[in-house]
């Protein structure tokens, strides 16, 4: 096919045109069927556009990187490098108990929350830090493409989303690592309480209860139950179920904690500082439910009986029963 003949179309020139953009290419693009001619330009408005839309999509190319370098690079507005925190040093003041006396609590662990003490050994309330990363070079034509580089850290907020079910924008934050330990609190506190009135009216230890239930019947108190164990299991776990459904459904942090209402029939919350000193002291019980509740567990493991037997076990000969016997030193 001769090629001299053929004229390349003309396109009106534009009254504003468009600024222009440098586009990267190959040096050693070539056709086959043109071997001594270079193909016709682009019309300019198809040119910017096209230069536009590209632009917008894999971002700004940064001005000191080389044309043969095939390196494109995406600036957000959360990509920009951030200093180091200074690890500011925080002086222990007598207004603010901590967990031993001269500890230095962390950064995070500022005392806003009720009942912090500063105790962190294994660093789990430390806000994470996230890395952000370059977008990774995908020029066609280069043999090797190279991985993006680290531009910056993020760390994560600690504002509540609007989404049920998790309202924190940080799973592994203080926020959530409160509230469930509050939660597990209560119920460490109902635990304890039912295993020592268990034991001391029917005499059955909390971990021998559901033996009981499954061969006597069901029973509350020592009175028969008209519901069979598979149907107390379904009405704890639909009731259970709603009740945790709509806690969930609350954003509000506080409210996720402290709910009030029916939950506080006295209005013991009514005075601030009243309701504050409540706070502290659920949140003490709460911790000391649940180390007492695992001193159960372990008893009950190690020996078989129930806390009020092995209290009583253990004021009759506290050496021989609790320390030499329980562990073996004369077996």
């Amino acid at each position: 096919m001769d090629t001299r003949f053929i004229q390349r179309p003309k396109f009106p020139r534009l009254s504003n045109p468009f600024t222009p953009i440098k586009l990267y290419t190959s040096r050693h693009t070539s056709c086959p069927l043109h071997t001594s001619h270079n193909p016709p330009p682009p019309p300019p408005m198809a040119t910017a556009a096209s230069a536009a839309a590209a632009a917008s999509f894999i971002g700004t190319r940064l001005p000191d990187l080389h044309s043969n370098s095939g390196r494109v690079t995406a600036r957000f507005g959360f990509g920009k490098k951030k200093a180091a925190p200074k690890k500011a040093s925080r002086t222990v003041t007598s207004d603010r108990p901590l967990w031993y006396p001269g500890a230095k609590a962390p950064e995070y662990l500022d005392g806003s929350l009720v009942g912090d003490y500063g105790f962190d050994p294994f660093g789990l309330g430390k806000p994470a830090e996230y890395l952000q990363f370059d977008l990774d070079s995908l020029d066609q034509n280069l043999a090797k493409n190279l991985a993006g580089d680290v531009i910056g850290t993020r760390f994560e907020d600690a504002d509540v989303k609007s989404t049920p079910f998790q309202p924190y924008s940080e799973v592994f934050g203080l926020q959530r690592f409160r509230e469930c330990e509050l939660i597990h609190g209560r119920w460490a506190m109902l635990a304890t309480l039912g295993a020592l009135t268990v034991e001391s009216v029917t005499g059955v230890t909390w971990q021998d209860a559901g033996k009981v239930e499954l061969i006597d019947g069901s029973s509350y108190l020592g009175q028969p139950l008209p519901f069979s164990i598979t149907t107390l299991i379904w009405i704890e776990v639909l009731i259970i179920g709603y009740i945790e459904f709509q806690r969930n459904a609350e954003l509000d942090p506080e409210k996720r904690l402290y709910p009030g209402g029916p939950f506080d029939p006295l209005n013991l919350a009514a005075d601030p500082e009243k309701k504050a000193i409540l706070q502290l002291a659920e949140i003490k019980h709460a911790r000391l439910a649940m180390v007492g509740f695992l001193g159960f567990a372990v008893q009950a493991a190690a020996t078989g009986k129930g806390p009020l037997n092995n209290w009583v076990t253990h004021l009759s000969d506290p050496l021989h029963t609790t320390i030499l016997d329980t562990f073996g030193f004369f077996s």
